[in-house]
């Protein structure tokens, strides 16, 4: 059965038990336990006693293992389905969980262990998450309304998860919360596994690099992707070290991502309206938005201006973040789904490789990153609009 594709005749308890619901039933137990946890990560590390540099030196490693397994991923999909290594993903997950919770200052073993675990988890996930969500979508052609379902998902548990986060933090400690969201994790398997109409296992024939990248469009919007990371890295994991270090509390911190699942929700949908026509029109404005926001960053200073800039970027962010991947999910559909997949994380995570080890070697992490996620946004309008002229989404 098709994502979003039912006859408006079917009943309420087909609707529910479909492969859909199965599908972004799991993505929802799944972001909500890791949204609860994510954000806290780096602030985890500090508590415990690493510094900024170490905490870049712990990303950049975990981003450094990651890039090659996304290849040892998609093989794994091929041979067991993406639906078991989704399965694997998550008990490294987990893994990565207890290891945390069992942390200490100056172990780096198990720092480098934890990142290894992360990793692992990563790849695992999200090549073959990804790879199930094209194998699911129904719109070929244009998969921006599926797409933006599958982000509205995801923020519909942001916005609660760091909230409640936050609460068992304070409440209860570290351990508890790393607790609770392993179990979610667990549970978040359970309708995956039950999916039965979907073949989770390629038969398609793996094409080679060379094939996969022979048009000039589709290398264009893997690059842009390389781009947009690290603005995305940036906003996700830098920026929130900044509030802490600033205000120096963890609610300062937990409200980041409420703020920006609030603003998805109600412009996802907004965003998912637009024509393929007009795509990399609107993705090199929001682009250049994003830009101007990260440059206001480095000089106001003012608190109040700090999270109404997390508004605007969360924003814009949509209107870059949405076209780009229905391109990507579009072309990989009728190339290779698994590779498409697969690339696509293979792309972020280099790009963050390459963002941390150039700041685990600096002492000024902040204005770097900022001024980095600035120029990026740059070059992603030009590739957007300039570079992107006559290609696929204009005439």
């Amino acid at each position: 059965m098709q994502l979003f594709h039912f006859h408006h005749r079917q009943s309420i308890q087909r609707l529910i038990h479909s492969d859909f619901w199965l599908f972004e039933f799991s993505v929802w137990l799944h972001t909500f336990a890791t949204s609860m946890v994510s954000i806290f990560v780096p602030i985890f590390l500090l508590q415990i006693g690493y510094g900024i540099g170490e905490v870049m030196i712990y990303y950049f490693l975990f981003n450094l293992f990651d890039t090659p397994l996304n290849f040892f991923a998609r093989y794994l999909t091929r041979k067991i389905g993406a639906k078991w290594v989704v399965v694997w993903g998550s008990a490294f997950a987990v893994a990565f969980f207890v290891g945390l919770f069992a942390l200490s200052a100056g172990n780096w073993p198990l720092l480098v262990l934890i990142a290894l675990f992360a990793a692992l988890y990563d790849t695992f996930y999200w090549v073959a998450h990804l790879y199930l969500f094209m194998k699911c979508s129904k719109n070929d052609e244009d998969v921006s309304k599926d797409a933006g379902t599958l982000r509205m998902v995801r923020r519909v548990a942001g916005m609660v998860a760091p909230a409640l986060g936050a609460v068992v933090l304070i409440s209860w400690g570290r351990e508890a919360l790393l607790l609770a969201s392993a179990l979610i994790l667990a549970v978040s398997i359970v309708p995956l596994v039950k999916i039965k109409e979907i073949d989770d296992k390629p038969k398609r024939k793996q094409k080679s690099y060379k094939e996969f990248f022979s048009t000039w469009d589709v290398t264009r919007d893997y690059v842009a992707s390389i781009f947009i990371t690290f603005h995305n890295t940036t906003e996700s994991i830098l920026w929130p070290i900044f509030i802490y270090l600033l205000f120096v509390t963890v609610e300062s911190v937990a409200v980041l991502p409420i703020i920006v699942s609030v603003t998805a929700v109600f412009f996802i949908y907004i965003a998912s309206k637009t024509k393929k026509e007009k795509r990399n029109t609107i993705m090199a404005m929001a682009s250049m938005a994003i830009a101007v926001v990260w440059i206001s960053r480095l000089f106001v200073d003012n608190s109040y201006f700090y999270y109404i800039s997390v508004f605007l970027i969360g924003f814009f962010t949509i209107f870059v973040a949405l076209p780009l991947d229905s391109n990507i999910f579009e072309k990989g559909e009728k190339v290779d789904t698994l590779s498409a997949s697969m690339y696509m994380n293979t792309s972020h995570m280099f790009a963050n490789a390459i963002l941390f080890g150039v700041l685990a070697v600096l002492v000024n992490v902040f204005h770097t990153s900022f001024i980095l996620a600035a120029l990026s946004m740059f070059v992603v309008a030009a590739l957007s609009y300039f570079v992107g002229k006559g290609m696929t989404g204009r005439k």
